[in-house]
């Protein structure tokens, strides 16, 4: 059982472990998804990139190795399942921080990342301010977490959260984030629904890996196969993988030239 919590920090202080299990565990399933935060993106040698929050700092596998990536995140528990798994003494540093206080420069960054874990922070104006902050002129932003109306966040505060005995309520992306984005200075270019799959074996396979990444302490695993399949789905894709349809809001912005 865990206690309830409401911030990214207080979360993932109690549940990172299983997290990092999952993608641990099944490395692949969520290629589609990190493939398609950098999709039409031009990473360039000696890119300095910024991945906020990193979590387990899972986004570098698909980065190329002449990047130098900035890991920011608020759980001591992700910071430390980074340091021991992933890329302890790497020359991509994390550092333990809040969002509203980024360790960089002015100036310093070409392209900001941000896959999946915004819907925990309720008032996400003071990061864009230092995101802005930190990007240089014409440097680059990416958002990407579920939309307010999707079906994404309706499993989540739905079934999901009823499920764990967390709970869980996100505050999720709406068209006061391109408010709030712009009032930050930023240049929105982009701002739309992409839809993937979550690849596995089996949708028990499925089942499993969504236990341990959601927290669902509450529902035995055909409870939580049967909800993914009823109010997400699954389908049988080409290379006989079975993919469960998942759905994040995609927002590029530009910080201007000065």
């Amino acid at each position: 059982m865990f206690k309830p919590a409401t911030t990214y920090q207080a979360i993932f202080d109690q549940r990172a472990d299983a997290y990092h299990k999952a993608m641990l565990d099944w490395p692949s399933a969520r290629d589609q998804e990190f493939q398609a935060i950098l999709s039409g993106l031009d990473i360039i040698p000696n890119m300095r990139i910024l991945d906020v929050p990193s979590g387990g700092g899972y986004l570098a596998n698909y980065l190329p190795n002449d990047t130098h990536i900035h890991h920011i995140e608020t759980s001591e528990l992700f910071a430390k399942l980074f340091e021991q798994h992933c890329h302890s003494g790497s020359r991509h540093p994390i550092t333990l921080c809040q969002l509203d206080n980024l360790p960089d420069a002015s100036n310093t960054i070409d392209l900001a990342l941000s896959l999946a874990g915004l819907h925990h922070t309720e008032d996400k104006k003071p990061l864009f301010r230092e995101l802005f902050r930190v990007l240089k002129a014409e440097g680059v932003l990416v958002l990407a977490d579920a939309h307010k109306d999707s079906k994404t966040a309706d499993f989540l505060d739905g079934w999901m959260g009823q499920h764990n005995s967390m709970g869980h309520h996100g505050w999720y992306f709406s068209s006061q984030d391109l408010i709030d984005l712009e009032q930050a200075g930023f240049i929105v270019t982009k701002a739309e629904n992409r839809n993937y799959y979550w690849c596995f074996d089996s949708s028990e396979q499925a089942a499993d890996y969504c236990k341990l990444m959601f927290g669902i302490d509450l529902a035995s695993a055909t409870e939580i196969e049967n909800a993914l399949d009823q109010l997400l789905g699954f389908e049988t894709l080409a290379n006989g993988k079975v993919g469960l349809h998942w759905q994040l809001h995609f927002i590029t912005c530009v910080k201007p030239k000065a």
